[in-house]
């Protein structure tokens, strides 16, 4: 017997071990169907679970229908808009640094502010002014929610809108505001513009008067944003007076020393002391003219006194003077 034969006859039938990443794919071919009925039943029950996954996920995918993308943005990326109502000493009183600290102190603003992107790639306001001040200011990048489909007028009446939830712009803010808009074409009148935004006309045409004002009564104050709404008829009446009477008023105001917004209306609108009126002398009864009525009728008698046609003409005038200046009496022809 060769030696060959006599190894496989002490070997028997012990043959090299299966890999073991085998037998879970042989195991998985065991449990398979193996019949035609059987495959389908198992294909259908696939399908079955991949749809429920698919409308599972249409589920959530629906939460955030319409959803705009909220991001931290470079505040140098975003720029205010030609719209923006908010003058410089905004950005300067007690309230901003308030909110200032406050942004501060939570490393950005936790509410967003909202853009529009440019072609540029970057960045249009379209609220929320004083908060990216905030952050420009002190370095901080600045949640910003993106909307991509707004128009310029939706422009205007987001950021109209959400100026008056929050701090109301000044009557000369909001003149300005509406002016540009006006001569930017959004809208055709002040009836149309007042009628979407949602304000009333007067309320449009008052704002605007406060932002006609002549520029030497607006630095009467020392903020524009000082002048109230209920003064703008006031002041538009007093930028009508004599030059020489305004250049009045305009040092008095610029001589208060308690620099309150009231105080310098107040010197604005003071006509100063008026002069008393001299003493009528006495006046002497002559007993020439008398007076008598008879039934409807007043007569008037001039004694001792014999008056030209002129003279004549001239008292008539008097007299007719006096009626329609004491009875209210108007004249028939």
């Amino acid at each position: 017997m060769s030696i060959k034969d006599r190894l496989l006859a002490k070997s028997g039938d012990i043959g090299v071990a299966r890999p073991a990443s085998e037998e879970p794919q042989s195991r998985e071919r065991d449990s398979a169907p193996k019949t035609g009925p059987g495959q389908m039943l198992a294909f259908r029950q696939q399908m079955l679970e991949h749809t429920k996954q698919v409308e599972s996920l249409k589920s959530e995918l629906e939460k955030f229908d319409g959803a705009q993308p909220v991001r931290k943005l470079d505040p140098k990326l975003v720029h205010r808009s030609r719209w923006a109502n908010r003058h410089e000493d905004s950005y300067s009183d007690g309230a901003f640094q308030e909110l200032r600290e406050a942004i501060k102190s939570t490393q950005g603003n936790v509410v967003p502010i909202k853009v529009r992107p440019r072609e540029d790639g970057e960045y249009e306001l379209v609220f929320g002014n004083r908060r990216h001040h905030a952050c420009l200011v002190d370095n901080l990048p600045v949640l910003a929610q993106i909307d991509e489909q707004l128009t310029d007028r939706d422009l205007f009446m987001q950021m109209e809108h959400e100026n008056r939830e929050r701090k109301n712009p000044s009557a000369w803010e909001q003149g300005r505001s509406y002016q540009m808009a006006l001569d930017a074409g959004l809208w055709p009148s002040q009836n149309a513009m007042a009628s979407d935004v949602g304000v009333s006309q007067a309320h449009v045409s008052r704002s605007i008067a406060a932002f006609a004002l002549p520029s030497t009564l607006v630095e009467a104050f020392d903020s524009p944003n000082d002048i109230q709404f209920p003064w703008v008829k006031d002041l538009t009446g007093l930028s009508k007076l004599e030059p020489r009477v305004l250049a009045e008023r305009l040092r008095q105001a610029k001589e208060v020393t308690e620099r309150t917004p009231k105080k310098v209306f107040a010197a604005l609108m003071d006509d100063g002391p008026r002069e008393a009126e001299a003493p009528k002398a006495a006046r002497k009864n002559t007993g020439l003219v008398s007076v008598s009525v008879s039934g409807k009728d007043t007569k008037v008698v001039c004694k001792k006194t014999v008056l030209t046609e002129e003279q004549q003409q001239k008292l008539a005038e008097l007299v007719d003077d006096f009626i329609q200046s004491q009875l209210g009496v108007k004249p028939t022809a």
